[in-house]
């Protein structure tokens, strides 16, 4: 009888572990976890086993019915199940930065009390769907960087509900709907970076409680409306990066909330209006980069809340204003790359809070004002391509954490302020094309944080100190045209990480140190015009990264290493005007990349090699001429079907001059006077364009039509061109040799050889 109870209890207690399962909306959600992807086990939670998933985990629950689920950041993929629109109670559903895939599902609109739907940053790829805009509920619409395509419907104004749409980083493409009007709660919309055309419609001003309007980075065009003046709560206005054109309309004064205006990157004209300075709650303006001309209005002084203000990159005119000085909180004042005038306030010494000045690339003149070494907090000074004149400030870096500090390009005089580096925080100093004197400071020689370094075209003197070696961190040290002298120390291999050494037009004496061959990460390297002698150390072809090498105008003697061949980035190569001798070494027929190759001016013997013919890429210039090679000319230099001046002149070569060369498609110059050449010139239109000079002093040497000279009884045939034979003819353009290195918005300007 015992034993027959206790089977009767364990009966019923099965029955009451079966009764007890799982409820409803947990087999929901495992139903919704099927069609997803969970590599790191982020939902392992998620338990058949247990009574409720309220406990699991991102399921929030309200008096045991899940309202929420947030799967926020979980490294899931796979696609998205509408199952879990059959959730009764659901409010909000964020499974945002994940990797989830496919299309969105417009079942989606089934989710009857969804207020909060956050899709952002997955891989869906999909139009939107329409009747996902049905859902009258929805509060909070989050699609940003999917793959999302298609225009936005007109359905989006039935989401009377909806406060915040965010679906920018797509490819939407077409108009805003101007159904949009009809979202009288509407406080935020971040469409940017999408391909929305057409104009800014002006129903958007019928959405009376947005607060922000984010459309940069699109391809709409035409006017900025007036009618978003009305928008009275509206504190953010971001429309950079479109084509946006007209002037920005006075009305903008009204605008009474705004803290932020981007406006840059489009094509506006004409003034800045003088009503900006009706902004007081402005914190940040941006308008650079546009076409704007006319001048800067003194009424943004009024704009008392001002943090930052660019207007960089247009065509203003006219002076600085001094009221800018009445902006207690400007910490960034960008002006550069205008056409501004006159001196540069001194008022703005009283900005406090000032960090980031940029005035560079305008026309100022005067001196740069002494306040401005008084400002604590200023950290980046920038004033290159202007016409200012004077001493630097010569406290300038001793009252604050100073780190870029470019000045270069105007007509200092004066020295280097010796307190540049006070507090150890500068990492860009370019002070060249100047008229700076003296000595490099002590305190810049122990600058550790230095990067680069730039003062050439001055009127500096001393030698290169030691201690410059123990700048670890610089990438560029620019020194040439200045009047230093004595050696280049030995320690200089210490500079691992330097990239540009250019040392060029100085009074430098004795070796290039071997130690040189330890800067591996090397890119520019020039000593030219200096007094430097002994031979070219063969350390130097372990410097493989090396672009651009220029040792002319010194004093080399000894033969040219073959590990210069080594050298296979190299698209400069100046080693004329030494007294470099021996042969050309056929290991340079190695530097595919070459353009110029200059070796004028030595004292080169023997034949030129064969492998000259493999330097594909000269276009500028090949120059072997003033030495004292012999032999005959390789027909392999006409394989340089890029090349448009070739020096042989002023040597001892022999022989005819061979055809191939003749049919150079872009040979201008070919100067082989000089030599012991015979025969005709061949008559190809090549050599028909060229002066007579440039075949002088080869007795021997006749042109078709001069007296007592007779052509070859085989006439010229053109060539098949080889542009025609499927090569494209790519020619490289070296043009000033400048690189601008701005980082928002830095101006580094940088000078590679």
């Amino acid at each position: 009888m015992a034993n027959h109870f206790q089977y009767l209890l364990l009966v019923l207690c099965c029955c009451l572990v079966f009764v007890a399962s799982l409820n409803e909306e947990g087999k929901l959600i495992l139903e919704f976890r099927i069609s997803l992807i969970d590599p790191g086990n982020n939902l392992g939670s998620w338990n058949d086993m247990d009574l409720t998933p309220c406990n699991w985990n991102g399921i929030s629950c309200n008096d045991s019915k899940v309202t929420s689920i947030n799967l926020h950041g979980l490294n899931l993929s796979g696609t998205l199940s509408p199952s879990v629109c059959q959730l009764p109670h659901l409010t909000s559903l964020n499974l945002s930065k994940n990797f989830i895939f496919g299309p969105i599902s417009e079942n989606l609109a089934d989710c009857r009390y969804l207020k909060n739907l956050d899709l952002c940053t997955n891989r869906f790829h999909d139009l939107l769907p329409t009747k996902l805009f049905q859902s009258a509920p929805l509060k909070v619409l989050y699609l940003c960087e999917n793959y999302i395509y298609g225009e936005i419907p007109d359905e989006i104004g039935s989401l009377t509900s909806l406060e915040e749409l965010v679906i920018f980083s797509n490819n939407l493409t077409g108009p805003i709907p101007r159904s949009i009007s009809k979202l009288k709660r509407l406080q935020l919309i971040r469409a940017g970076h999408n391909l929305l055309s057409g104009p800014i419609p002006p129903e958007i001003s019928e959405c009376e409680s947005l607060e922000l309007l984010g459309l940069a980075q699109n391809r709409l065009e035409g006017l900025l409306p007036v009618q978003l003046q009305k928008l009275k709560r509206l504190n953010n206005l971001i429309l950079w990066q479109n084509f946006l054109i007209g002037e920005i309309p006075r009305e903008v004064g009204n605008f009474t909330s705004l803290e932020m205006l981007a406006l840059h990157d489009n094509a506006f004209t004409g003034s800045p209006p003088k009503e900006l300075g009706k902004l007081n709650k402005l914190n940040k303006l941006y308008i650079y980069t546009n076409q704007l001309n006319g001048t800067i209005p003194p009424e943004l002084g009024n704009c008392t809340s001002a943090v930052e203000i660019d207007l960089s990159e247009n065509r203003l005119t006219g002076v600085i204003p001094k009221e800018l000085s009445h902006l207690p909180n400007l910490r960034l004042l960008h002006l550069f790359e205008n056409l501004l005038l006159g001196s540069i306030p001194e008022e703005l010494g009283q900005l406090k809070q000032l960090r980031n000045l940029d005035l560079s690339i305008n026309n100022l003149t005067g001196t740069i004002p002494l306040g401005l070494q008084s400002l604590t907090f200023l950290e980046d000074l920038q004033l290159f391509y202007n016409h200012l004149e004077g001493d630097i400030p010569p406290l300038i870096g001793a009252n604050s954490n100073l780190s870029i500090l470019d000045i270069s390009s105007n007509n200092l005089s004066g020295h280097i302020p010796p307190q540049l580096c006070k507090f150890q925080k500068l990492i860009f100093l370019s002070l060249g094309s100047n008229r700076l004197s003296g000595n490099i400071p002590d305190g810049l020689k122990t600058c550790k944080p230095l990067i680069q370094l730039m003062l050439g075209d001055n009127q500096l003197t001393g030698s290169l100190s030691v201690e410059l070696s123990k700048l670890q961190n610089l990438s560029a040290l620019e020194l040439y045209q200045n009047q230093f002298s004595g050696l280049i120390p030995q320690e200089v291999g210490k500079l691992m990480n330097l990239k540009r050494l250019l040392l060029s037009n100085n009074y430098l004496v004795g070796h290039i140190p071997p130690e040189i061959g330890q800067m591996e990460g090397l890119v520019a390297f020039n000593v030219s015009s200096n007094r430097l002698s002994g031979s070219i150390p063969h350390e130097l072809g372990n410097c493989i990264k090396l672009q651009r090498l220029d040792l002319s105008r010194n004093r080399f003697t000894g033969n040219l290493p073959e590990e210069i061949g080594k050298l296979v980035n190299l698209d400069l190569l100046k080693l004329s005007d030494n007294r470099l001798s021996g042969p050309i070494p056929g290991s340079l027929g190695s530097l595919s990349r070459l353009t110029e190759l200059q070796m004028g001016g030595n004292l080169f013997n023997g034949s030129i090699p064969l492998e000259l013919g493999h330097l594909s890429a000269l276009q500028i210039s090949l120059n072997i001429s003033h030495n004292a090679l012999s032999g005959t000319i390789p027909g392999d230099l006409g394989n340089l079907q890029m090349l448009e001046s070739m020096y042989l002149n002023d040597n001892r070569l022999v022989g005819e001059i061979p055809t191939s060369i003749g049919d150079l498609p872009s040979l201008i110059v070919c100067n082989i006077s000089n030599n012991n050449l015979v025969g005709t010139v061949p008559n190809t239109p090549v050599f028909q364009r060229m002066d007579s000079n440039n075949f002088d002093g080869n007795n021997g040497l006749c042109r078709v039509g001069s007296y007592h000279c007779h052509p070859s009884s085989t006439p010229y045939s053109p060539k098949r061109s080889w542009t025609k034979e499927g090569s494209s003819r790519e020619k490289i353009e070296l043009a000033g040799n400048w690189v601008t290195i701005r980082h928002r918005k830095w101006s580094l300007q940088t000078q590679l050889c």
